[in-house]
């Protein structure tokens, strides 16, 4: 058999149960309107067929708005759609021929509508009849034979889960309540019996729009356009056990009744002063209720699973949290299991984070958990790249770096696993770099970038990627945008893709035009609306922003490589021109006696703080003349004037909960002595700064500075926390080290874009050995610093660049060389 091409007509029709959340076309509604009162709502579907031989393959495909699981004859076989714009929806494939067997067989689909927006999906706008949940799919188990979805399918409203909306406008995740007693625990298998109140036909959704062609009940269809294949690979699944329980009495016997969240929180104060003990379920209780409090030794992230010995109505509830605090709650999502009695297994709909699974159990009768495990789903990290050098502490640092970013990787660069799972778009820039110097499937590298290039209609991108805060009316963050663009720029350097960047500069051009009309005679954006983060220090950026300025121009230089590079010299040269014009302006913040730029202008007058950022920056935009490179540098590298505050020390599940205090936007004014303290950065934009170092000729001083993250695993050995103080537990932006020490310290770059040469600039600092392996498209480069002996084996040609600014050019292959200093 062989399997349809991903582009040929599909076969299936849309489906849905009659309870599609989209009320009627009427007065002053043209395509009918979305109808809340049907959110949040999941639909089984089935269609079994007979086999007279089991097919040596059969190929499917299939997606759904807004996400599946897929089973034939109760075997697993997909789960989806990835995360996808609201115009754009994608479908998974796959091979399904081992789950088949002669005689009858049974494919199920459950189905789920969110309707709300979640930071994970956000809706599509709506037509007649799509857009308020929907299901396609089509197995092929014959040549000419397709089980596609269709009139002949059954479905079954999925009452067995309560509808659920947003607890905040922060955290939208969905809270998930089961009663299992109405659930047939084998209602995916062939022989599954009907529900009380049995199967229904399905309907089919027939597309409609306003004017021209309609009807037909086949992708490619309004709002969705063509439907393409899953840009990634499937994930890399783990499970997760405890390595220790704590079991306490609640203070009070909770009902069935009281709020999930209150019980939750009563819950984690009861436990919070238990003694742990080593695992090993069976846990549970005989009469009164029980909370357990499971350590799984680290952050994880995937589907909470659990196995149970319960009396039919028992209830089981929980959550997976940062840390047992009833803090911790405001930003974590919770379940409630209504036991039947018999085969009770749960597993959460969405992904969830955390390092501790917070559970009560209570009765009627004996509650007892048989297995409890995190599913962990993401995307692989395959064999081969590596980092090793005489310093553990650095070896430890780039481990968890690297499960940082692996924590955040999902079908999206998340900001967190833990919190909000938003794909923002100025976060992912650290996570994407250290993929492509760490992982050599760089398919999710490339395809961020590609999901965030969704602009608003000024230009300018949004502040997450597919996600609830991509809609309007949330304001978005300017200078993410241009992260975003540097994002890009990785693309151009390490793949080499001309179809891939021309396409991106698309998207960045009009971001950067967004901002001209801020633009004032001196060359300088000022009063730049929206929210200019910066960093979470804080950076003064008031009126004329130094910071924001750099950036900008950084963004323009960036974008003018790339131009240049694609043959486009007028877009290029538009781009250099007004960097000058900025270069110009900006000696205005320049303070001779201060030897550093200060931050900002406010009615016409420079004030006196100073940042790294802004130092950073600017080097990096190419604003700062040769000549105050040993200013800048010795700015940057008095650590001892360096002082690092956040918002979020005073917020996250580690104090107050991320709901507490005020808007973390609100940037007070300097109160310290801006004479001689410099505001420093924190994790996340110290890759701009490591970077602005290694322009500055510092690129020795790095693996000191990747030192600083030694701090942060005092608290999180397994992962990085968001800020040096306060914050998520596991952030992606704060992995700068797991690029850094390849790319600066032992100092390996494409020396061409898509690595049609490699660049060798070893800067080891206090070290007296590293090496690594590094992938690229052409596969390992493999690097060995052992005092002044260079070993490479490399599958193109090898640049090296020696400390004494000496350059020598090596052919593929393997090659030793002795490194020449001063």
């Amino acid at each position: 058999m062989t399997p349809a091409a991903s582009h040929s007509p599909w076969r299936g029709q849309w489906i849905w149960s009659e309870d599609i959340a989209l009320t009627p076309p009427g007065p002053g509604l043209m395509l009918g309107a979305p109808d809340p009162a049907r959110f949040d709502r999941r639909v089984l579907f089935r269609r079994s067929f007979d086999l007279a031989d089991v097919p040596a393959t059969a190929p499917f495909r299939i997606t759904a708005d807004s996400r599946y699981v897929l089973w034939v004859n109760g075997t697993e076989v997909s789960r989806g759609p990835v995360r996808h714009g609201p115009r754009g929806l994608t479908y998974d494939t796959g091979d399904a021929a081992a789950a088949l067997r002669a005689g009858r067989n049974t494919v199920a689909v459950l189905a789920r509508f969110y309707g709300h927006a979640t930071p994970w999906w956000e809706p599509s706008p709506w037509t007649y009849t799509l857009g308020g949940g929907c299901l396609v799919a089509e197995l092929q188990v014959a040549d000419d034979e397709f089980i596609a979805t269709g009139a002949d399918w059954q479905c079954h409203d999925g009452d067995a889960w309560t509808p659920q909306q947003p607890r905040s406008g922060l955290f939208t995740q969905l809270p998930e309540i089961l009663d299992a007693r109405r659930l047939d625990p084998d209602w995916q298998r062939p022989d599954a019996t009907a529900p009380a109140h049995g199967w229904a036909p399905v309907r089919v959704l027939a597309a409609h729009v306003v004017v021209g062609p309609g009807g037909d009940a086949r992708p490619p269809s309004e709002p969705f356009g063509a439907l393409t294949p899953r840009p990634l690979p499937a994930p890399a699944r783990h499970d997760r056990e405890p390595v220790t329980f704590r079991q306490a009495q609640p203070a009070t016997a909770e009902g069935e009744s009281d709020g999930l969240y209150a019980t939750l929180a009563a819950a984690v104060t009861a436990v919070a002063d238990a003694e742990p003990r080593p695992a090993g379920p069976p846990l549970g209780t005989e009469g009164p209720p029980v909370v357990l409090l499971a350590d799984f030794g680290r952050v994880v992230h995937g589907r909470l699973r659990f196995a149970a010995d319960a009396a039919e109505g028992a209830l089981i509830s929980g959550s997976l949290l940062e840390l047992p605090t009833r803090a911790a709650l405001d930003s974590a999502n919770a379940f409630r299991y209504t036991a039947r009695g018999h085969a009770d297994t749960f597993e959460t709909s969405d992904p969830v984070g955390g390092r501790y699974a917070l559970l009560v159990l209570r009765g009627p009768g004996p509650v007892r958990l048989r297995s409890l495990t995190v599913r962990e789903e993401l995307r692989p990290r395959p064999d081969g790249p590596y980092f090793a050098c005489s310093d553990d502490a650095l070896n430890t640092i780039h481990r968890v770096a690297l499960r940082t970013v692996d924590l955040c990787a999902h079908d999206a660069y998340v900001d967190c696993p833990t919190r909000e799972q938003r794909a923002w778009t100025g976060d992912f820039v650290v996570s994407q770099s250290v993929d492509l110097v760490t992982n050599p499937d760089w398919s999710l590298a490339r395809h961020h970038p590609r999901l965030a290039a969704q602009p608003r209609q000024d230009g300018l991108l949004r502040m997450v990627s597919a996600g609830d805060f991509a809609q309007d009316p949330v304001p978005t963050i300017p200078d993410w945008s241009l992260h975003w663009i540097r994002s890009v720029h990785h693309l151009y350097r390490y793949t080499g893709d001309r179809d891939l960047v021309a396409g991106l500069l698309a998207t960045a051009e009009p971001v950067l035009r967004w901002f001209l009309p801020f633009q004032g005679p001196d060359g300088l954006l000022a009063d730049v609306t929206g929210w200019v983060l910066i960093d979470w220090s804080p950076v003064q950026v008031a009126g004329t922003s130094a910071a924001l300025n750099a950036l900008w121009a950084r963004g323009l230089a960036d974008f003018a490589e790339m131009a240049e590079w694609l043959g486009d010299t007028g877009r290029a040269r538009w781009a250099r021109d007004l960097i000058a014009q900025v270069a110009t302006g900006f000696e205005e913040f320049w303070d001779a006696g201060r030897g550093a730029y200060r931050d900002h202008r406010v009615d016409g007058t420079v004030r006196e703080a100073v940042s790294e950022h802004t130092q950073a920056a600017a080097v990096c935009a190419g604003l700062v003349p040769k000549e105050r490179y040993p200013a800048v540098r010795a700015l940057l590298l008095d650590r001892a004037a360096m002082f690092t505050s956040s918002p979020m020390s005073h917020r996250g599940s580690d104090t107050g909960g991320p709901l507490a205090t005020a808007p973390v936007s609100t940037r007070d004014a300097p109160d310290w002595d801006t004479g001689r303290l410099v505001v420093g950065a924190q994790p996340f934009f110290r890759y701009v700064v490591h970077d602005a170092l290694a322009l500055l000729g510092a690129a020795d001083r790095i693996e000191r500075l990747c030192g600083d993250w030694t701090a942060l695993l005092a608290e999180g050995p397994t992962a990085f926390r968001e800020c040096w103080e306060g914050g998520s537990s596991c952030h992606g932006w704060s992995a700068t080290p797991g690029r850094d020490l390849l790319v600066h310290t032992l100092g390996v770059t494409p020396a061409e874009p898509g690595y049609t040469a490699v660049r060798i600039a070893p800067a080891l600092g206090t070290l007296s050995w590293a090496r690594g392996a590094l992938p690229t498209p052409h596969g390992l480069v493999h690097v060995e610093v052992n005092g002044d002996r260079l070993h490479v084996e490399a599958p193109v040609p090898v640049v090296v660049d020696h400390p004494d600014a000496t350059t020598t050019r090596h052919r593929p292959g393997t090659f030793d060389t002795t490194l020449r200093h001063p």
